[in-house]
């Protein structure tokens, strides 16, 4: 039995939720920026996971299809085709009572690609992209390209397959944080679900859940500490340069690699880990713990989102803080 058996095991007794690795970079850049290299970090996620057709099966984007639509070879065409096109220009310049203004001001993004298994089986392999809305005033506001492996990818090639994979994405993108790790991944009812799982949640302290209570005005915060955590050259220089962050750091499981354009990579360990306040372990994941004690100024506060319904105003924070109280 694999390190990882009992995640997937937990996996299998709720079919509606699963445990993924998921990487996540936030960009402070409009459609029109990043179009010209979307369809290169497609290529990227697809060449990592060799994609073989069963992996991604479904496309998701209302600008293709209102409905889920099957991703066959002109589909896989025209996806290519948004992902490295700038449809609209400045909203600011567009009639307000026109159709388009009306449509994206309304559903609050630029271009949004979502590229998964099936709906009602999912492989754990997603891509997804959310472009921002482009305003002349400079924002706060991310867009956000999120893509997953499942469980058994961790198992089958190792952590170092996804650590390649995280840094040749973060090579090609101007990101302002980005991270990677061990995430859950829900089919559909995500609030339904987590009152179930409440318990295995806060046993789990390296276990994410992903965009809960986080805002897109992201500005210099950063999204939480996980596994791989990537800084780009505002949140770097505001921690004080990689040098400073390294000198502050004592765990021997952390590293500090520093990457090209001011930006750099923060590792807890060989491999994202779970851990288990149920162990003898009274204190798990120490690294994630120091880092985020050392980031905490720049960590964004928890904002209680419509995910977290069920749970009590005192649970929702403590999950959020679980690394720092």
């Amino acid at each position: 039995m694999n390190k990882y058996s009992s995640s997937e095991h937990f996996a299998d007794q709720l079919p509606r939720v699963q445990l993924v690795i998921r990487i996540v970079f936030y960009l402070p850049h409009d459609h029109r920026a990043l179009a010209p290299f979307m369809r290169e970090l497609l290529d990227i996620y697809l060449q990592h996971i060799g994609n073989d057709g069963n992996k991604l099966t479904t496309g998701h984007s209302s600008d293709i299809d209102e409905a889920p639509f099957p991703l066959t070879a002109p589909t896989w065409a025209s996806i290519r085709k948004h992902l490295g096109t700038s449809r609209f220009g400045f909203v600011d310049d567009m009639d307000e009572d026109s159709i388009w203004f009306r449509i994206l001001t309304k559903r609050g993004y630029d271009t949004w690609m979502l590229l998964a298994g099936d709906t009602f089986d999912p492989s754990g392999y997603e891509f997804s992209y959310r472009a921002r809305l482009q305003w002349r005033e400079t924002s706060s506001e991310h867009s956000r390209l999120s893509v997953s492996v499942p469980i058994r990818f961790l198992a089958d090639h190792g952590p170092d397959k996804v650590r390649e994979l995280a840094l040749a994405l973060a090579e090609h993108l101007p990101f302002t944080t980005g991270h990677a790790g061990l995430s859950l991944s829900f089919i559909r009812g995500e609030s339904r679900i987590l009152p179930i799982i409440k318990n295995e949640l806060i046993r789990h302290p390296g276990w994410d859940v992903p965009f809960a209570g986080t805002t897109m005005h992201l500005g210099n915060q950063l999204d939480g500490v996980h596994w791989l955590n990537f800084l780009g050259p505002s949140v770097l220089e505001a921690v004080g340069g990689a040098q400073t962050l390294r000198s502050r750091l004592s765990n021997p499981d952390t590293t500090v690699q520093e990457l090209t354009g001011g930006r750099a990579l923060v590792s807890l360990g060989a491999a994202p880990l779970a851990g288990d306040t149920k162990l003898d372990e009274p204190n798990p994941l120490l690294a994630y713990r120091e880092l985020a004690r050392v980031l905490e100024p720049w960590l964004q506060p928890f904002r209680p989102f419509n995910t977290w319904s069920d749970f009590t105003e005192e649970e929702t924070r403590r999950w959020w803080r679980r690394f720092l109280d």
